[in-house]
């Protein structure tokens, strides 16, 4: 294995192809293919990018910058979905059209994966652990929190979703605790153990499959997706449906062979001959540039692998080990848009709350921040907190033709060239609708716009999208 720590971004294989996101079942062939020498190209190409969200102003996805605007935006329970229901930490899985160079994409189709939703059982704040459904939670500096401030508010019956990436112990490597008023289903994500002729176990869960749709071949240590209409009684869920991720399958999703693909997840062994699983992909890294503090790859390992799908298998390219990209670009996550509303030096920005104080201004200062300026923003979430590390501002001359993508509710509607959006003027006379048209402008629409500010600070969109209600 090859190993450097270059600040560049080596570029991923451009092979085009395309990637059919659809639930696959189990009983595909797990044999390895041999090792192949993946080939460099910097064209864009079809990609699918699996991994949580890391930042906004577009979608940003293990690095990748996707627009969003007029794709399909869906969950894995076939809701439709809207760009303001994405959170930093949920997962997702996204198919488009990338460029590495630029670090640029255009989503097609953006499909939200729920983790383990249900009620908290038991917490143990000084441990920084919980149990869900049975499930061991584990938290790390780099969880966020959705609807709570931190690990320390959470309280035993809660009603909670849990993003984030199967450990080989069974437990979950949490990257969003998000806090729910109700529950109308539950979500288990685990491995199977102890199987029965009607009953598994996931954690100290029974799971009662006896009724459930199986799809897939249940077997001890297979990654499972439980799904469940009502919460467990007396310690036993009964499943509705079973999802079982075979190794040949994409988080649980068939790609197509030749595709560009990049995943995040947990190294479930330490490479033999290269050759290991991360979140239950089988990845061959004999050829990949390793970069990171580490020279090896070892199991835990939080991972980012990217390379070519041969249909079985993940020719990887690259492997960054966790912390890399932090350390190259001065966080784990990434803003980019205007200002919405400013307290100080607490700002909102892509609907994230942001403390600007500590942050180190590569142009302006914290006094010449004032809604809709436009910042772009490296830094870290603290619970719910993004603590931003680095800021650049942008002034209205500077900021001219940066391309970025905002949602929100239309207010001060006048025509379809004035009109504000989470507190910027708008003026969208010029742009393509992807769904809706112009007339369909007014207040209280929610719609999802691409373009750039004009040197009087107006957003000029060239992409809108209408949603029609605002999400709940």
């Amino acid at each position: 294995m090859k190993t450097t720590r270059s600040t560049l971004y080596w570029q991923l294989m451009a092979l085009a192809g395309t990637a059919l996101l659809a639930a696959c079942g189990g009983g595909a062939s797990t044999s390895v293919t041999p090792p192949t020498t993946p080939t460099t190209q910097t064209s864009a190409g079809t990609s699918v990018y699996v991994g949580p969200i890391g930042g906004f102003g577009s979608v940003i996805v293990n690095g990748m910058r996707f627009s969003s605007v007029g794709a399909t935006l869906v969950d894995d329970d076939a809701n439709t979905i809207n760009l303001e229901q994405l959170k930093l930490g949920m997962t997702v899985r996204v198919t488009g059209e990338t460029n590495d160079t630029a670090q640029t994409g255009t989503a097609s189709r953006l499909e939200l994966v729920h983790g383990t939703r249900g009620s908290l059982s038991a917490i143990d704040v000084s441990a920084g652990t919980l149990v869900v459904m049975g499930q061991r939670i584990v938290t790390s500096t780099a969880t966020s929190y959705q609807g709570i401030s931190g690990l320390a508010a959470l309280t035993a019956g809660q009603a909670v979703e849990i993003y984030g990436a199967l450990q080989t112990d069974g437990s979950l490597l949490a990257t969003l605790i998000e806090a729910k008023t109700a529950l109308t289903s539950v979500n288990l994500t685990g491995r199977v153990a102890v199987l029965g002729t009607t009953t598994f176990q996931v954690g100290s869960l029974t799971v009662n499959f006896s009724a459930a749709t199986v799809n897939g071949v249940l077997a001890d240590g297979k990654r499972i997706k439980v799904r469940a209409t009502a919460a467990p009684v007396g310690n036993v869920l009964t499943a509705s449906s079973v999802k079982v991720f075979d190794n040949s399958t994409v988080f649980g999703s068939t790609v197509t062979s030749g595709v560009r693909l990049k995943i995040k997840g947990v190294a479930d062994t330490s490479p033999l001959n290269g050759l290991l699983t991360v979140s239950g992909t089988q990845v061959n890294i004999t050829n990949a540039i390793i970069k990171g503090a580490a020279t090896t790859v070892v199991a835990g390992q939080f991972l980012e692998v990217k390379g070519v799908w041969d249909g079985s298998v993940l020719q990887a390219s690259e492997v960054e080990q966790e912390g890399y990209r932090e350390s190259q670009i001065g966080g784990r996550n990434e803003l980019y848009g205007t200002v919405n509303s400013i307290n100080g030096s607490t700002a909102v920005v892509n609907g994230v709350t942001v403390d600007l104080s500590a942050a180190v201004f590569q142009h302006g200062n914290l006094q010449l921040v004032t809604v809709g300026s436009y910042v772009e923003i490296k830094g870290n979430m603290r619970g719910s907190l993004l603590v931003a590390t680095r800021i650049e501002l942008k002034t209205n001359s500077t900021a001219k033709d940066i391309v970025y993508e905002q949602s929100g509710v239309i207010q001060g509607f006048t025509s379809v060239a004035g009109f504000k959006l989470n507190g910027l003027q708008i003026d969208a006379s010029q742009a393509i609708f992807e769904r809706g048209a112009a007339t369909g402008l007014a207040n209280g629409i929610y719609i999802e716009i691409k373009g750039a500010q004009n040197s009087s600070g107006v957003f000029v969109a060239t992409k809108v999208e209408i949603k029609a209600a605002s999400p709940g």
